[in-house]
This record gives structure tokens, sequence and C-alpha cells, in this order.
């Protein structure tokens, strides 16, 4: 395959953002890798798949809205980008071409540094892309997973695909019966203020959210007022990056806290700016 000095890693999408690039660049200089990142925003999924080859790019992440458009150009899919049914990790050895999903593993990561999912009562809010990737995680990882979604036939459809249970729409949802909440939905990002369950978290609850900006949403902010352990999406984000680098380097660990270190230094940035 071809090569070139320093290896090129990157991301597709349609609207570049740093976020990848920071921590992404910020784990090739801990490792000491002659490593760049990229970050492509492309409006031809199949001529960006095509440049991956041309180009010898090592590795290229994947971001909405080409997760899935970019599966029928790829030489093999792994098993957990299959059934999930979409790719946010490309992986370039030997000039062939192979989908991966990330996303899961990062959600699964940053729910057990706070406890084992092994039995877990966890209700999972939203049924789109990074919820079915979510579900699936946690499935493998042994919780209980019971979904909740504005859209029941979206939602009855992701439960039925996975096995899991189908609780309703959130206003549906009931403390008392789950350990964890995952909130998927799109409201932290789209509406940072707006709690998707105001008014039925309780103080048991571990919560997270998978949205990274703000780094607290008002779901968030709220549990920890009622004293739930929680976890910020960043947390989310970062252990799917991990796997990314894992992927790409053959590391055995990716050097999170330098990662870390760049993700909370651009999201302080953004912020800043947006002030």
């Amino acid at each position: 395959m071809p090569s070139s000095i320093p290896t090129l890693c990157g991301s597709i999408m349609g609207q570049p953002i740093r976020f990848n690039v920071r921590m992404h660049n910020a784990a090739y200089a801990a490792l000491g890798l002659p490593y760049t990142f990229v970050c492509f925003g492309i409006d031809d999924p199949a001529a960006g798949v095509q440049a991956i080859r041309t180009l010898g790019i090592r590795g290229m992440n994947v971001s909405m809205p080409y997760k899935q458009a970019v599966m029928p150009y790829l030489d093999a899919l792994d098993a957990t980008a299959r059934e999930i049914g979409a790719v946010n990790t490309i992986d370039h050895r030997d000039g062939r071409l192979t989908g991966y999903n990330t996303d899961c593993v990062g959600a699964v990561r940053a729910l057990q540094e706070a406890a084992p999912l092994a039995g877990q009562r966890v209700a999972l809010l939203g049924a789109g892309g990074a919820g079915r990737a979510v579900a699936y995680g946690l499935r493998e990882a042994g919780a209980r997973v019971t979904v909740f979604n504005r859209t029941a036939e979206r939602g009855e459809a992701l439960a039925q695909d996975f096995g899991l249970a189908f609780g309703g729409a959130l206003t549906d949802f009931d403390a008392a019966a789950f350990d964890t909440v995952v909130n998927a939905t799109a409201a932290g990002f789209r509406s940072p203020d707006l709690n998707p369950l105001e008014g039925r978290l309780a103080g048991h609850l571990l919560v997270m959210d998978a949205a990274f900006l703000p780094l607290r949403t008002k779901l968030l902010r709220d549990a920890q007022a009622l004293g739930c352990r929680t976890i910020a999406g960043t947390r989310m984000m970062l252990h799917q990056a991990c796997g990314q680098v894992e992927l790409y380097t053959g590391c055995e660990h990716a050097p999170i806290e330098a990662m870390e270190a760049a993700l909370l230094d651009e999201i302080g940035r953004v912020e800043a700016d947006a002030a």
C-alpha cells in the first residue's frame, strides 16, 4: 500500500471539527509515533474511501452522516460493526479496508469505570445511531437493557434487533426499576438546557449522557444535584478514540490522560468562543 511521511490518519465527516484532531495528535505525540491526524470534510463517501486507498492513509475515523454510507465501499466489516449497522473506524492494512465500530467500546469502557455492567438494570434513552451502538455494547457486557424512545416504532425495532426490552416513551421511565441511565438522544447536543427525564430522576442512579458539548448537560447537572453519580460524554468520546488509536498503532493501551487533556482544552476553547 502507498505510504507517506509522516504516517497519515484522519477523519471524514460532513463538517470538520477539531476534537478528534486534538485527541489523536496528542496520543501519537505521547506514544512517540510519527503519525499526523487530519480532519477531512467530504460530500462523496465513495471518493473519500477511495482516497484512503490512493493516499495510503493508515486509519480513518468516520462521523455522521457517513457511518452507513461508507460500508459498501469497504473490503470487510468487523462483526460488531456489521451487527450495529454502522462504521466509525476504517483500519487500512496491506491494502485492505476493514470497518469497525468503537462507539460501543467507548460507552462500555466509560460505564465500567464507574460500575460493573453485568446484571445492571440499564435504561437506554434513544434508538438512533448512537443508541444502537450503546445498546449492542451494553448487551455484550451482560447488562439488562430497556430501551425508551420518543417514537415507539423505532424503539421497538432496536429492542427486537438486539433482544432487549422496550419500555415505551421517555415519560414511561420509572427510576425505581433501574440502576443506570444512558442518554443517547440528541437532547444533550441540540438542546443542552433540556433534561429528557425532567422530574423523573432519583439519587441512586448512575447517569451518563453521550453528549460531550457542553461538558455538563442539564441532565447531568440535575442528576448531580440529586446526588447521582454522573459520567460526562467526554469519557465515552475518549474511550472510543482510544479504541481507534489502539487499532491504528497496535499499542495495547492508548494514552488516555494526554488525550483527555487535549479534548478538555479544545472544549474549553469552543465554549469560550461561543460565550
